[in-house]
């Protein structure tokens, strides 16, 4: 029967496969014992003779050997293989013996004796089947060699009919090796039969027993069947109600994956697979009828700042209605289309010329631009809108959604909230800027960028205060490439940070290896660098590795920036100031700065912006609002920068407004690292106008 493991079943199956060979090898061995002394007895006065009887007592032994370690192996039925694979050494020993036999037939003078010693080997090859059979590669081990010196006997000796036995014996031997390997096979099935009757006996037997035990439980619980059967009819009629239940629901799921394959799960729109869908429906039917067909892709102007501030659960709803709007202000055969984030996409059917795009896109612009009421919170938002026309921007939906797309990017660059055409030179500045985006991210490892420095100078001495470090794109493809270009494409391409980090390192070491005391040295961040807590780390093992002032080092942000997430920058700007480090506000007079923002942050120096600069000499206004800027800063402790001075009325109006730094053209361009030193010991009267 059946064992509980392959591996344990595989050696039953053994054992009971092989013990025939280990019963058998008693008559076999007394067999080869009796035919090698009748053979010795037939060569007994040839010139063989002596040769005849060693190969008759080396056989005897070796049987006798057999014979003896078959009985011990069915004595104790312990150790199989060590057992298994003597026989099968034993057996093939005595089959070499039997070959020499064979071969020393060639030295034979007598046809009649060789032939007659050739049918014993014969018959001890056949008969062998029987006794070896059970073990296949026992009797291979038994044949082989004796058919082989047989072989070569016959391939040997001078015969008439020497092709004849060669084909003659080379059958037997092809139909004693089939019959045995024939007999073993059968031999394993009966084996396999015989244990799986075994098994089937076994488990009818058990199957009886059970039933006869389920029987008695049935005849002793008679009395509550009639109960059971309520039960189990109840339970069925559960089940059957449970599955129908489960099919139903089924049927539910996979309607809404369907839906959700083709829709928009936010808004319920189409989603990009039915857009496309749609598209190539319409520019069927377009072209049939010899229509125009419009791409409107929209873009949300401001979304991703309302959705990080708000949170994404009022982004989502604002991003709902949104999609309620466009469906209100659109035609009814119109489609709208989610494309992920917030981008949409309209497809206008039926055009018979450009002015109908131009209306729908300015209705939904229009619609947009109200205010959204969510969650308690008034929202403002635009929409910039791209269009491609069928069939003159493309002829296929992917084409025209690229083109729209790139149309659209053309109207967020210009300032959002407007609509705007494609043509194929934007096609031209796209690619263009990817392939600036391409050469970008291999521009650290080339060691493309580099650092310049433009001075900040005390608006009453004339001395170097400090400098502004700014970052320079030399590319070895396209040259000098402006930071208004790469800048963006650093942040938009997660660049900005491992960038962020190498200008910190470029400005700490310049600091540390050159004789710069009591100047600092001012670093951009960026909005994304402000989300970037690990950065703050950065900078201090930087001032760490380095040794030099923290104080050297200030940190420059804008003022969007404080609108955006007060309470992170917040905490981002307190953790740079704990470490010494200083604070400036960029671009101040450019935005709408709480004066409550200043009070709570850890602002040391408010940067004046240009635009408040230009032409102040000339500007009543201007130069009242910088008076008041002024005024503010020093009540708070702040220190003023003023950028962008280039000509000495800016200056000495300035000045006269009781200035602190002036910073711009009219002292110095950026500089790059090397002139630096010069800069410092140069005469610092000379950098004043009068």
């Amino acid at each position: 029967m059946y064992t509980d493991t392959p591996s344990q079943r595989k050696e039953v199956l053994l054992g009971m496969q092989v013990e025939p060979l280990f019963r058998s090898t008693r008559s076999g061995g007394v067999g080869n014992i009796i035919a090698a002394f009748l053979v010795y007895l037939l060569l007994r006065s040839s010139a063989l003779e002596e040769q005849a009887f060693y190969l008759a007592i080396a056989i005897t032994v070796f049987s006798v050997i057999r014979i003896f370690l078959s009985l011990q192996y069915l004595s104790s039925k312990e150790k199989l293989q060590r057992y298994l694979t003597g026989h099968v050494l034993l057996t093939l020993v005595t089959g070499v013996l039997w070959g020499v036999f064979a071969y020393l037939q060639l030295d034979s003078n007598d046809d009649t004796l060789r032939n007659l010693i050739l049918l014993i080997i014969f018959g001890l090859i056949a008969a062998s089947i029987a006794t070896l059979s059970s073990w296949f590669m026992a009797y291979l081990a038994y044949m082989l060699p004796q058919a082989i010196a047989i072989f070569y006997v016959f391939l040997t000796i001078e015969s008439n009919y020497k092709l004849h036995m060669v084909a003659a014996f080379t059958v037997f031997t092809i139909i004693m090796i089939l019959t045995s390997f024939r007999f073993n096979k059968n031999h394993k099935n009966e084996i396999v039969l015989t244990l799986n009757n075994n098994n089937l006996i076994k488990d009818l037997n058990n199957e009886i027993d059970f039933r006869e035990r389920v029987q008695l439980e049935l005849e002793q619980s008679k009395q509550g069947l009639e109960v059971k059967v309520r039960e189990r009819t109840q339970e069925l009629i559960d089940i059957n109600l449970s599955l129908e239940q489960v099919i139903d629901k089924k049927e539910k799921a996979e309607q809404s994956l369907q839906y959700l394959a083709y829709h928009d799960e936010l808004t319920g729109l189409p989603n990009k697979n039915l857009l496309v869908d749609r598209i190539n429906q319409s520019i069927k039917m377009s072209k049939r009828d010899n229509q125009k067909l419009a791409i409107l892709f929209l873009d949300l102007d401001r979304f991703k700042n309302i959705n990080d501030s708000l949170g994404h659960t009022v982004g989502d709803t604002l991003l709902k209605e949104v999609a309620s709007r466009l469906f209100e202000t659109l035609r009814s055969h119109d489609t709208i289309s989610r494309n992920g984030g917030d981008e949409f996409v309209v497809v206008l059917e039926r055009l018979k010329n450009t002015n109908e795009a131009i209306h729908v896109a300015k209705k939904v612009i229009n619609c947009l631009t109200d205010s959204f009421v969510i969650h308690s919170h008034r929202i403002h938002i635009g929409a910039s809108v791209g269009i491609s026309i069928y069939p003159t921007d493309g002829d296929t939906s992917l084409i025209l959604l690229r083109n729209a797309d790139t149309a659209m990017y053309r109207a967020k660059q210009s300032g959002g909230n407007q609509l705007q055409f494609y043509d194929k030179s934007m096609s031209n500045q796209l690619r263009d800027r990817l392939d600036i985006e391409s050469e970008l991210h291999t521009a650290l490892e080339k060691e493309e960028f580099y650092m310049v420095f433009q001075p900040q100078i005390n608006c009453k001495t004339g001395e170097t205060t400090g400098f502004e470090s700014l970052i320079r794109w030399n590319s070895e493809k396209h040259g000098l490439i402006s930071p208004d270009r790469f800048i963006p494409l650093l942040e938009e391409t997660g660049m900005i940070y491992s960038v962020g980090e190498w200008v910190v390192s470029q400005v700490i070491d310049f600091i540390g290896s050159h004789d710069v005391n009591g100047i600092s040295f001012s670093i951009n961040l960026s909005a994304l660098q402000c989300n970037n807590f690990e950065f703050v780390e950065f900078v201090k093992k930087e001032i760490n590795r380095s040794g030099i002032d923290p104080s050297q080092l200030e940190f420059e942000i804008t003022e969007t920036l404080l609108i955006k997430d007060f309470e992170k920058t917040k905490f981002f700007l307190d953790e740079l100031h704990d470490i010494g480090c200083t604070i400036a506000l960029d671009d101040f007079g450019t935005g709408y700065t709480s004066m409550s923002y200043l009070s709570r942050l850890p602002i040391d120096v408010i940067k004046v912006d240009k635009s408040l600069v230009r032409n102040i000499d000339l500007n009543h206004n201007l130069q009242s609002i910088v008076k008041a800027i002024v005024t503010m800063s020093n009540s708070l402790g702040m220190i003023n920068i003023f950028e962008g001075i280039e000509n000495s009325n800016e200056l000495r109006t300035i000045r006269s407004l009781k200035g602190s730094i002036i910073q711009g053209f009219l002292f110095s361009k950026p500089m790059v690292a090397e002139e630096i030193n010069s800069w410092l010991s140069s005469d610092k009267s000379m950098r004043l106008v009068n």
